[in-house]
């Protein structure tokens, strides 16, 4: 049993109780808690929480530090939201980053989500810095051996610098994928969503071109115009692989709706028209099979406005 994992902790749920019968539940009252060590009840066709608990990435891509509360703070405001579904929820815990041991957490992240996935769960990874990709990636492909990987990044970065020294950070998940991926032509796509030119080199540019990265970048987002063409792109993407994952990164979003996160985006995407229609579209996808909030920091949130943002995007998916 790795240390990196700590089991849920039913009492991080709470809440306000307006009745016991279903048209009163909220989620701390439907939420089931469980050690995925000890698993006695499958995890077939349930949302399965699992926190990751590092800034450790950030810290080493000179960020702002804090992503590592981002799990605990979801909860709390996940608490006590209506429960609207049919489908079970579950709490499996945290994997935590011990120190600047990153790359032993990315590998136990890999290792519970391929966990959840085997056992038929849909995961649904909070937290914590970008470096969350690199982990989450290992466990969707060590579940899909064989089957061609698609990720759909919503994000002002393409997070696809090379490694300093060997060491990966929050913004170097991407390229450690498609490096990974190299000897296997063909399993491994990546559609980026929401970029920001201001925000990427022309060196990033000419990798992700050379590597068949689709990016569409943030201003055709906003634009009504191309709306039909964008959907038409990620429709498109969806249906060339077999297995979809969706990580969310915070920062996409214009800093005033989302200032708590560890690279603020004056200039990003407004929560509301085409990006909602684009993210309805994403979470309808039939081979979406896993999913993380990534860049939530609360130490820099304002009136909460970022967790309650990121916890509206997990409402919808359940």
């Amino acid at each position: 049993m790795s240390s990196s994992y700590k089991p849920s902790d039913k009492s991080l749920w709470k809440g306000r109780v307006d009745g016991e019968t279903e048209e009163y539940l909220r989620w701390h009252q439907v939420i089931e808690a469980v050690d995925l060590n000890q698993m006695v009840d499958p995890l077939k066709s349930k949302a399965v929480f699992l926190g990751f608990c590092s800034d450790e990435g950030v810290r080493r891509n000179k960020g702002r530090v804090g992503a590592k509360e981002a799990s605990g703070k979801l909860r709390e405001i996940l608490s006590g939201l209506p429960y609207h579904s049919k489908g079970g929820i579950v709490d499996a815990g945290d994997v935590v980053c011990e120190g600047s041991d990153l790359e032993g957490a990315q590998e136990e992240l890999g290792v519970r989500v391929a966990q959840i996935l085997s056992d038929g769960g849909r995961p649904v990874v909070l937290g914590g810095g970008h470096e969350v990709t690199y982990g989450h990636y290992q466990g969707v492909r060590k579940a899909f051996p064989e089957k061609k990987i698609g990720i759909i990044n919503l994000d002002a970065h393409l997070d696809i610098r090379e490694p300093s020294n060997g060491r990966g950070n929050s913004g170097t998940g991407f390229f450690q994928i498609i490096e990974k991926e190299k000897n296997n032509k063909g399993a491994f796509h990546y559609l980026a969503v929401g970029i920001q030119p201001i925000g990427n080199t022309k060196a990033l540019y000419k990798y992700s071109k050379e590597n068949n990265v689709e990016i569409i970048e943030a201003e055709h987002v906003q634009s009504s115009e191309e709306l039909k063409a964008i959907q038409e792109t990620i429709q498109n993407f969806a249906d060339k692989v077999d297995v979809i994952y969706l990580t969310i990164d915070m920062d996409v979003f214009a800093a005033p709706y989302a200032p708590g996160v560890s690279a603020l985006n004056y200039n990003g995407l407004v929560p509301s028209g085409n990006i909602q229609k684009i993210y309805k579209q994403i979470i309808q996808l039939p081979n979406l099979k896993s999913i993380d909030v990534a860049e939530l920091n609360p130490k820099f949130d304002i009136d909460n406005r970022t967790a309650r943002l990121a916890a509206d995007l997990v409402f919808k998916l359940i």
